[in-house]
């Protein structure tokens, strides 16, 4: 191939795969077809818990690595491995979900593993702790897809939090700077160290604690107030204009108020349920952030960066208001299964608008940044 033409074409975008294939299996989640799971609809954590997020995590890192790291992360063709065993897992799931679960876990690990081998090679420290967890998280998986242990799926459940915050504590502040540069303003100092430090410490114990059915509520209660001051220090409402940086405010602010309603549900005679801060965390802090951060890397790579769409906007909203119809149904069970059926059709409806937003490419010669 000439060098010029070299030049001018772009890579193709394999995280997007990933965020799609990411897409489609958080729908099948909560779409709960009957065929599938044969009456057994607790198995829906450990789709979105291994499936969603483990799909999701890796198109992320097949984005981010290579920046990390200086250096491309994998081979095209293994990539391509990878994602093709990923989509038979997806696919042999709609026959039989355990089997298909069993088959990404395993997958799942061996990318894990063929990434961090790169990163070692290349000594990107800076690396490490992701892949650390995300080794943990994918281990964890298989346990949980071969139904070796029933805590699995708590654990995997914290194991992708503290993902999700480590890389949303990451990427959030460079974010709202690159929002506030852009109109004008002066770069902001990040907060003080111990405040960043205490956030961050706090809340994986509070994490861990929770994973082994530990005592949390002090360490809660730390993570959501100290979190609070660290995002409030971000100033964030200076960036609001800019599109993605309101849902991805929004879902940072789930954490803390994941980690505050954490606590006060632990406080003795609280009679919240469990399943306020659960679903808080799990929509809000979780698959909204990991939402609102593959949608801001998709348009940086269409050279959109901070541009609103219509599409956009209705997708957060939509994951916003099956939050707040899951959340609603928690607190008012009494109101039947409207609710519950409401917030499923939000989710469908946000998770369809994202798989669309994953896929679609600016045509343009100089997409590639």
């Amino acid at each position: 191939m000439p060098e010029g033409k070299a030049q001018t074409q772009a890579p193709f975008d394999y995280f997007r795969i990933a965020f799609f294939l990411a897409a489609l299996t958080a729908i099948r989640a909560i779409a709960f077809p009957l065929d599938i799971w044969q009456g057994d609809y607790s198995r829906h954590a450990n789709e979105l818990i291994f499936g969603f997020m483990l799909v999701q995590l890796f198109g992320f890192m097949l984005k981010a690595l290579p920046r990390w790291v200086g250096r491309p992360i994998l081979a095209p063709p293994l990539i391509r491995l990878f994602l093709a065993v990923q989509a038979i897992a997806f696919l042999l799931g709609l026959h039989d979900l355990a089997l298909g679960a069993q088959l990404r876990s395993i997958i799942g690990l061996a990318a894990v593993t063929a990434l961090s081998v790169t990163a070692i090679r290349a000594r990107a420290i800076m690396a490490f702790p992701l892949l650390a967890l995300a080794a943990a998280h994918a281990g964890t998986g298989i346990i949980a897809a071969f139904d070796l242990w029933p805590g699995a799926t708590m654990l995997g459940f914290c194991l992708i939090l503290a993902i999700c915050f480590e890389v949303g504590n990451r990427i959030f502040p460079m974010v709202i700077d690159s929002g506030r540069t852009r109109d004008g303003r002066p770069s902001r100092p990040l907060p003080a160290g111990w405040i960043s430090l205490t956030q961050r410490t706090s809340s994986l114990l509070t994490l861990l604690l929770w994973a082994f059915d530990l005592p949390y509520t002090l360490a809660a209660a730390i993570a959501g107030i100290s979190g609070m001051a660290w995002l409030i220090l971000l100033a964030p409402w200076h960036a609001f204009r800019h599109g993605g940086v309101r849902f991805m405010s929004f879902a940072m602010l789930s954490k803390r108020v994941g980690f505050l309603l954490l606590s006060i549900q632990a406080m003795p005679g609280s009679t919240m349920p469990l399943a306020v801060p659960q679903h808080v965390l799990a929509i809000g802090g979780l698959s909204s952030l990991a939402v609102a951060i593959a949608t801001s890397m998709v348009r940086k790579r269409n050279g959109q960066s901070f541009q609103r769409s219509f599409l956009g906007t209705a997708t957060y909203l939509c994951l916003a208001g099956a939050l707040a119809l899951r959340v609603g149904y928690a607190i008012y069970p009494e109101h039947g299964q409207g609710l519950l059926h409401a917030a499923q059709a939000f989710w469908l409806a946000g998770f369809g608008g994202y798989a669309v937003l994953v896929l679609r490419r600016r045509n343009t010669p100089n997409c590639s940044h």
